[in-house]
């Protein structure tokens, strides 16, 4: 059976222009505004990176609502969480470190989950 891999994320905010400026500031994504349709303005994020794979988990939030979350991995966790809140992100979850990995979690200026992962060298 073949693994059905993530191939496309869409980050949805009603300040679509904001949240553009957002993650290209933050993540250095190419990002080319385009019209899909009649009044549908659609920004095409651009993410070519050096590992095509992406992994996902099932987060089990018995209080909270149903929400989708990615996580981004960055060089400099520190950095990034304090370029975040610059930015106008809030930090949801502050750094924690596993024996794997780094990571943190903030609310875009929309209001969505995002993740930020710094593996151990």
């Amino acid at each position: 059976m073949m693994i059905n891999p993530i191939v496309h994320i869409e980050i949805a905010g009603q300040d679509g222009e904001k949240l553009e400026d957002f993650y290209s500031r933050l993540f250095g994504w190419s990002i080319v505004r385009r019209i899909v349709g009649p009044g549908f303005p659609y920004g095409q994020i651009d993410t070519i990176a050096k590992s095509a794979s992406v992994t996902g988990g099932i987060r089990h939030e018995p209080e909270g609502k149903a929400e989708l979350v990615f996580y981004v991995e960055v060089d400099d966790l520190p950095a990034a969480l304090a370029q975040a809140q610059e930015l106008g992100a809030t930090v949801r979850i502050p750094i924690i470190t596993t024996p794997d990995l780094t990571f943190a979690m903030i609310t875009d200026p929309e209001g969505n989950p995002v993740g930020m992962i710094q593996k151990k060298e």
